[in-house]
Order: C-alpha cells, then structure tokens, then sequence
C-alpha cells in the first residue's frame, strides 16, 4: 500500500535511489520517477507518495531489508544512495517484480543490475541475500554472472 501525503514532506531527507540516481551514474535507461530511501521514525508506512512533487519515499523504519540498507548508508554525504546499495535495491526489486508478474520491471531492474555490474565491477551481494529465498538469490546471481564486460 502507498499512502499519499496531503502535504509535501519538506522535513524529509533521504537518499536518491531508483531510476534518476542511475541515471546520475551514466545509465542510458532513463524514467520519469523520483525515488528516495527515508527512514521516517513517525511512521511504518512502507511506500509514501509526495503527490504535489510527484515523488515517491521508501521508508526504511516500514521493512526490515530497507532499514539494512539505510544503516548500511550510514555516513554517506551525498543525496545518493552508494551503486553497491543501488545493487541491492535493485536486487530485492527484481526479485519482488517476478513474483508479482511485474515482467516488464524486472527487465528494468535486470538492466539496472547489468548496469551496476558492468560499470561498477560489483559481482558481491552483501544485504539482500538475507532477505531472499535461496532460489530467489540464484535468479539475481545469475543475472549478475550473465553480465558481460
């Protein structure tokens, strides 16, 4: 479930994730969304929606794999989120697009993987393996290992 906020969120901060934070990293796949990873300690809430700016906020304080990577960011000064907690994102994104029969954002997410990959030299998986099934994890590892140099 998405809750739209009736107000813009000006308090929040968090982290660019998702298509524009790729883009910003030199990927060709470009997407009209605004994503951020908050951690909104005033609410559970797993997906907000900031209608007026049109941006969406993924809260870490709403799912335990989402707080990982938050703590995992710890530190990080920038407004986006590192390429390696990019990988895991789209890892954990991937994976949730297949089983809900998302198939066109799975293919997405695979590009955004090859992309994390081959740009990056990112082949470890350090967060999302806890968070996935074993033949979930397999699927992601053999898009990375699929990923051509």
């Amino acid at each position: 479930m998405k809750t739209t906020l009736s107000t813009a969120p000006s308090t929040r901060t968090g982290l660019l994730i998702g298509g524009h934070a790729l883009a910003e990293l030199g990927s060709s796949r470009h997407t009209v969304d605004v994503d951020y990873l908050i951690n909104d300690p005033s609410t559970r809430e797993m997906f907000l929606h900031d209608k007026a700016a049109n941006v969406d906020y993924i809260n870490a304080n709403g799912h335990k794999f989402f707080a990982a990577v938050w703590k995992a960011e710890a530190g990080n000064t920038t407004h986006r989120a590192t390429p390696q907690s990019l990988l895991e994102l789209k890892a954990f994104a991937f994976v949730q697009h297949c089983l809900n029969r998302k198939f066109q954002k799975a293919d997405d997410a695979e590009y955004d993987i090859k992309f994390l990959v081959r740009t990056f030299g990112l082949k470890e998986l350090k967060i999302v393996p806890k968070y996935l099934a074993a033949g979930e994890l397999n699927e992601v590892k053999r898009v990375i290992e699929s990923t051509r140099m």
